[in-house]
C-alpha cells in the first residue's frame, strides 16, 4: 500500500501500460482517476475498478483535461499524482510525414502532456506537494526508423520533465519520466510473429521483453514518497537495451562471451 490515500490521474488507462499502472496504483491504496478515450476499454476498467473514477475523454481535447481535474478535485479534494501515459502516433519518416500526421502525433504525445501538467500544477503548488510521472520512450535515446514525430515528441517530454523538475521543486513537486523498452501490449503484439518475438528477446540482455507490470512498478516507486529525493530523472525500464553494444547482437565472439548462440539467418538474410 505504497500510495495509500493518494489521488492519481492516469491518462490512457484503458489498455496496455496505462491499464497496468491504473490497476497497480489501485492495489497500492491509491484513489485513481482513470482517463480513456475508448468507451469499451473504459467500461471494462470501470468494472475492474468500481470504487474509482473512470472518465471517457480524448486527451487531445483541450477542455477535457480541465474538466477531469475539476471533477477529481470535487470528488477527492486533491490531486497528488499525475501519470501522462496516453499517446497516439503515426509511423512515418520525416520525408513522408504530412503536416497533419506530424501535428496530430505531437499534439497527442507532447502537447497533451503539457496541458495536463498545466492543469494540475496550480493544485499541487497550493498543496506544496505532488508527483508527475511522464511516459517517455527509449526511442528518444536510441531511435528507430519510421518514427519521426513520435521520437521528437518523446524527446520533448524528456526535456519538459527536467524543466518542470527544476521549476516546481521549490513547491515540493517532483517530476520524473519513464522510458520503456518493448512492452508487450495489444498494440505491440499486432503483426509480430514468433520469429519476430525471438529476435526482440535477443536485443534485451535480461533475456525477455517487458510487460505492463514492469513499467507500473517503476511508476509506483516514482509516484510514492519513497522517491522523495528523486526528481528530473528519466528512468529506462528497458531490460538493459540502451546499455547494449550492437556488436553483442551479431558478433559470434561476443555472443559466446555472453553465453548465447550465434544468430541464425536464412539464405535471403545473408549479405
Amino acid at each position: 500500500m505504497r500510495l495509500i490515500n493518494k489521488v492519481a490521474i492516469v491518462t490512457g488507462a484503458g489498455r496496455g501500460i496505462g491499464e497496468a499502472i491504473a490497476r497497480t496504483f489501485a492495489e497500492h491504496g491509491c484513489r485513481v482517476v482513470a482517463v480513456e478515450k475508448d468507451k469499451a476499454a473504459a467500461a471494462a476498467l470501470r468494472k475492474a475498478l468500481p470504487e474509482h473514477l473512470v472518465k471517457v475523454a480524448d486527451i487531445t481535447d483541450k477542455k477535457a483535461i480541465l474538466t477531469i481535474v475539476n471533477q477529481a478535485m470535487t470528488r477527492y479534494g486533491a490531486i497528488d499524482i499525475l501519470v501522462n501515459n496516453a499517446v497516439a502516433y503515426t509511423e512515418r519518416p520525416v520525408h513522408a510525414c504530412t503536416d497533419d500526421e506530424w501535428e496530430s502525433t505531437v499534439d497527442s504525445a507532447l502537447s497533451s502532456v503539457f496541458r495536463a501538467c498545466r492543469a494540475v500544477l496550480p493544485h499541487m503548488m497550493k498543496a506544496r506537494a505532488g508527483s508527475i510521472v511522464n511516459l517517455c520512450s527509449v526511442n528518444q535515446i536510441v531511435a528507430n526508423p519510421n518514427m519521426a514525430a513520435y521520437t521528437a515528441s518523446k524527446g520533448g517530454i524528456h526535456a519538459l520533465t527536467k524543466q518542470m523538475a527544476i521549476e516546481y521543486g521549490p513547491f515540493g513537486i517532483r517530476c520524473n519520466a519513464i522510458s520503456p523498452g518493448l512492452i508487450m501490449t495489444e498494440r505491440t503484439l499486432a503483426g509480430r510473429s514468433e520469429a519476430d518475438l525471438r529476435l526482440d528477446r535477443e536485443a534485451y540482455p535480461i533475456g525477455r521483453v517487458g510487460v505492463g507490470m514492469d513499467v507500473a512498478m517503476a511508476a509506483v516507486y516514482l509516484a510514492s514518497d519513497e522517491a522523495g529525493f528523486v526528481t528530473g530523472v528519466d528512468l529506462p525500464v528497458d531490460g538493459g537495451l540502451t546499455s547494449l553494444s550492437p556488436s553483442a547482437l551479431v558478433s559470434p565472439k561476443i555472443r559466446a562471451w555472453w553465453g548465447r548462440q550465434p544468430l541464425e539467418f536464412s539464405k535471403n538474410d545473408k549479405p
